[in-house]
């Protein structure tokens, strides 16, 4: 699973807190690694990064927040946004409290691809030549987050009688001679598509692939 993180830089406005303490909406003290846009997905575990340089020690919390093997997770709930809040001991023993501001959004429909093409309500044209070892892969619409996912198996049918089921994520040797039989303009559909994935989260079913041959 690969994930593109990007550090969060902020010019800092300090608030009196108490005598030794600074509340910071905005600071440069505390590094919290996400997405690139600063977003959090609902309903699977987003990792973070965290890094304070010269402080004795931090605490991070909020709403969602959790920690597993010495990583740490946001989960978020309900609403569009969540506050993460870092309380950082400074070498003086001084302390300051910052706040980060998350975008939450839901996940999109997770669609299926082949050669990483497919479509929505339409038909891929691919040249037979195109199909052998074809690859099968999934994604998720609209996720700002990179994520690798693999296709364990799928199936392909030709008509209500015929139904191949392949494992792995190409079309295979076997499957690549029963298509080179097939007359030109010939419409197959991939489905069943199974995959694996480390977002921690419950997934729907990956959508269909509309594949018409064209010799």
């Amino acid at each position: 699973m690969k994930f593109t993180f990007f550090t969060l830089l902020f010019t800092t406005y300090f608030f009196g807190f108490a005598q030794d303490t600074l509340v910071a909406k905005k600071s440069n003290l505390g590094l919290i690694a996400a997405t690139e846009m600063n977003v959090v997905y609902r309903g699977v575990r987003n990792p973070i990064e965290i890094a304070v340089p010269h402080a004795k020690s931090y605490t991070i919390s909020g709403l969602g927040v959790k920690k597993e093997n010495g990583k740490y997770y946001i989960v978020p709930g309900a609403g569009n946004e969540m506050v993460v809040t870092l309380e950082i001991i400074l070498d003086d023993d001084s302390k300051v409290v910052e706040e980060h501001v998350f975008r939450i959004l839901n996940i999109g429909k997770v669609q299926g691809r082949i050669n990483e093409r497919n479509c929505k309500d339409c038909i891929v044209i691919m040249q037979i030549s195109e199909l052998q070892n074809a690859e099968i892969s999934v994604y998720f619409e609209d996720f700002i987050i990179e994520q690798k996912m693999k296709v364990s198996s799928f199936s392909i049918k030709f008509d209500n009688t015929m139904n191949l089921e392949i494992a792995g994520n190409k079309i295979d040797e076997g499957t690549f001679n029963q298509l080179k039989k097939l007359k030109n303009n010939f419409e197959f559909k991939i489905h069943n598509i199974n995959y694996t994935e480390g977002l921690f989260g419950s997934f729907q079913s990956a959508g269909e692939i509309h594949v018409r041959i064209s010799h």
